[in-house]
C-alpha cells in the first residue's frame, strides 16, 4: 500500500469520526432494547453500534505499522486501539459530558483566526492546550492516525478520540522514509468527556459486547471476548 492510499483513508477515518459523533454514543440499555442496529452494524460494544465502514479506514491507515499484516490483524487492532475505547468512552462519559465537550471544541475552533499563531493558553476557557511529540508509541495510535493526513501549519477540524474531542495543529513531522518511523510534533487542543481517556481501553474490556456479524466475532482477541460482558443478539 503506498503512503498517499494510507493518507487518503486516514481522511475517510476522520471524516467518518465527525458524522458519527452526533448520532453515537447513547445510554447503553436503550441500545440494546432497540429493534435493530443500524445498517452496516458488525460489533456493539458498550451500546455503541460499530459498523464495518468505519473500522476498514482506521484498519487501513494502520497498514505502516506492519507492511505485512493481513486485514483481519489490521482491523483487530483498530478495534483494541481505537473504535472499542471510543464506545467505552462515550458510554462511561455519558451523552451530556460529551455534548458540552464537544461543543467546547467547536467553540474553539471557531475563535481561530485562520494559521496565524497559536493563542495561549489563556484562550482556551475549557480544556487543555498541549505539545504532543513523537510517532505513533508517543502520541498513541489514535492522534497518529489523524496526524498522518494533517498538513503543516493548518488546524484540523474537530476530530473525536476516544474519550475527547481534539482540534490539532501540526507543527512539524521529520518525513521519514518509513511511515511507523515518522515523527511528529502536534498542538492539541484537547477537550475530554472522562477523566482519563488513556484509560479506556481497559475500559473497554469490562463493557458489554453484541457480535452482530458473526464473521466480526474473532476480530475481538479472545482476551477481550473472555473479560468483555458477551450478549447475546438473539435476546435483546
Amino acid at each position: 500500500m503506498t503512503r498517499r492510499l494510507t493518507q487518503v483513508h486516514a481522511r475517510t477515518w476522520a471524516g467518518l469520526l465527525l458524522v458519527s459523533m452526533s448520532c453515537s454514543g447513547g445510554d447503553p440499555g436503550e441500545a440494546l432494547n432497540a429493534e435493530k442496529w443500524p445498517p452496516g452494524t458488525v460489533l456493539v460494544c458498550a451500546g455503541d453500534p460499530i459498523r464495518a465502514e468505519e473500522v476498514d479506514p482506521i484498519a487501513e491507515a494502520l497498514h505502516p505499522l506492519g507492511p505485512k499484516f493481513t486485514l483481519p490483524h489490521l482491523r483487530r487492532l483498530a478495534l483494541t486501539n481505537v473504535r472499542l475505547p471510543l464506545a467505552a468512552g462515550r458510554a462511561q462519559g455519558g451523552v451530556d459530558r460529551r455534548e458540552m465537550a464537544r461543543a467546547h471544541a467547536e467553540a474553539f475552533f471557531r475563535s481561530l483566526k485562520g494559521n496565524g499563531p497559536l493563542p495561549g493558553e489563556e484562550a482556551l476557557t475549557e480544556g487543555e492546550l498541549k505539545t504532543m511529540e513523537g510517532g505513533q508509541d508517543a502520541l498513541g495510535i489514535p492522534l497518529w492516525v489523524l496526524a498522518q493526513d494533517l498538513e503543516v501549519g493548518v488546524w484540523s477540524a474537530v476530530s473525536e478520540l476516544p474519550g475527547e474531542f481534539v482540534v490539532v495543529r501540526l507543527e512539524g513531522r521529520d518525513g521519514h522514509a518509513q511511515p511507523q518511523r515518522e515523527k511528529f510534533i502536534a498542538r492539541v487542543a484537547a477537550f475530554p468527556y472522562v477523566e482519563e481517556p488513556a484509560s479506556l481501553a481497559a475500559a473497554a474490556l469490562e463493557s458489554t459486547l453484541v457480535v452482530v456479524d458473526p464473521a466480526w466475532e474473532p476480530l475481538v482477541p479472545g482476551f477481550w471476548r473472555y473479560r468483555m460482558q458477551m450478549v447475546d443478539d438473539q435476546d435483546r
